[in-house]
């Protein structure tokens, strides 16, 4: 069975989405960086024009495909791409660490072609990559078709997947760095006095908390925007999509959030939660720890959540390190985290065990059991994992 530590402090729950009646774009959404949790929405899976914010995923691909030295060649057709505000020229070459913070600062037409043609070939064989990567993180109505955002009528996605994407990207350190940058200089091969890049992220200079994303216009998207903010160790992601009033719409959200939700009662990666009895063992249970880091996000002043533990009935020998279960938080609209948890030790047989196990070719029989708790709990003890290059 599953034994519940022996100090317990309440976990929050989660509370139901407000409306907010005063937010003008056409489409809007706020998340928690974290859990993923949906705080807001306004027609957050209506497709439209995302523009420049589609560098987003343009970045991430960067990311997950080169290494920062790596050699970014202009193709021959750099000098037909429109508004290109790198200006590069035929053959220059640009390193991928210089070149995210172009896309992501100076938001770089020409260096997004530059990026797509040296991964992927061609712009068409890179938007499948962008497609088929947005897929893999969840999103669900998007429709990429050129790695920069200029207006194409095939080219649509929607703040719901646009939350989704930043929010997987911002788990690279890297990203995260070139999204907060306000000011930086670059090197290029031919090019040499075009190095200077500042931020086009009007709001970075406008709030101490704000740390990223990405903005973006053109005429037929209107203003788009994709932002991040920390307060207390809390980030929330907005994206939105066509506002003629883009700031205004960001900084109500976030104060919004941040007002009204809040971080509760965190359980680290290799933080103890518990305890499982196993059979046949040199001794009766072994403590069991969170594979990840999980907490919840929810209204201030509330508390209540629902936390399901599922184990395996255990039985000698364990290896410390094994998966033996895994714990749902699920609070009351329904949103679900699920961490696996692990053995804390290892667990030798017992003689006794040993002999019966030699005697019975089939093993011992495995069954599934769970224990429902009402609340959190505060662990006895506490790991922490080697430092990530992904947060």
């Amino acid at each position: 069975m599953m034994r519940a530590p022996r100090t317990l402090i309440p976990l929050l729950l989660l509370a139901p989405v407000a409306a907010h009646a005063e937010i003008i774009a056409k489409s809007a959404i706020v998340i928690d960086a974290g859990s993923g949790k949906v705080l807001w929405e306004k027609d957050a899976d209506t497709p439209r024009f995302p523009a420049s914010t589609t560098k987003i995923m343009t970045g991430l691909l960067l990311l997950e495909h080169c290494v920062p030295t790596e050699i970014i060649t202009a193709p021959q057709d750099i000098e037909k791409i429109k508004e290109a505000s790198l200006h590069l020229k035929p053959f220059e070459q640009v390193t991928a660490k210089d070149m995210l913070y172009a896309l992501m600062m100076r938001s770089a037409n020409d260096g997004s072609h530059a990026v797509a043609v040296h991964i992927a070939g061609s712009v068409p064989a890179f938007a499948k990559m962008m497609n088929d990567r947005a897929k893999q993180i969840g999103c669900l109505n998007t429709n990429f078709h050129n790695p920069n955002g200029l207006n194409d009528p095939l080219h649509t996605t929607t703040a719901r997947d646009l939350a989704l994407m930043a929010r997987e990207a911002m788990k690279y350190e890297a990203f995260r760095d070139a999204v907060r940058t306000k000011k930086t200089t670059i090197s290029r091969s031919i090019n040499w006095k075009d190095t200077s890049l500042k931020s086009h992220n009007k709001w970075l200079y406008k709030d101490p908390s704000a740390d990223g994303i990405k903005t973006g216009y053109t005429r037929p998207a209107g203003h788009c925007y994709v932002g991040s903010a920390t307060r207390n160790g809390f980030r929330v992601i907005t994206a939105i999509l066509n506002s003629d009033k883009w700031q205004e719409d960001h900084k109500q959200m976030l104060d919004w959030a941040f007002a009204k939700f809040e971080k509760k009662h965190e359980i680290k990666a290799g933080q103890v939660v518990g305890s499982i009895a196993v059979k046949g063992g040199s001794v009766a249970e072994v403590e069991v720890s969170a594979q990840a880091d999980l907490y919840a996000v929810g209204r201030k002043g509330e508390e209540d959540v629902e936390l399901t533990f599922t184990v395996s009935e255990l039985a000698a020998p364990i290896k410390q390190g094994d998966v033996v279960g895994e714990m749902v938080l699920r609070d009351k609209d329904g949103f679900e985290q699920r961490v696996p948890v692990l053995a804390q030790e290892s667990v030798a047989m017992t003689p006794i065990a040993a002999v019966a196990k030699t005697a019975n070719t089939n093993g011992l029989a495995v069954a599934l059991g769970s224990l429902m708790f009402l609340g959190a709990y505060m662990a006895r003890g506490r790991r922490t994992m080697g430092k990530a290059v992904r947060q």
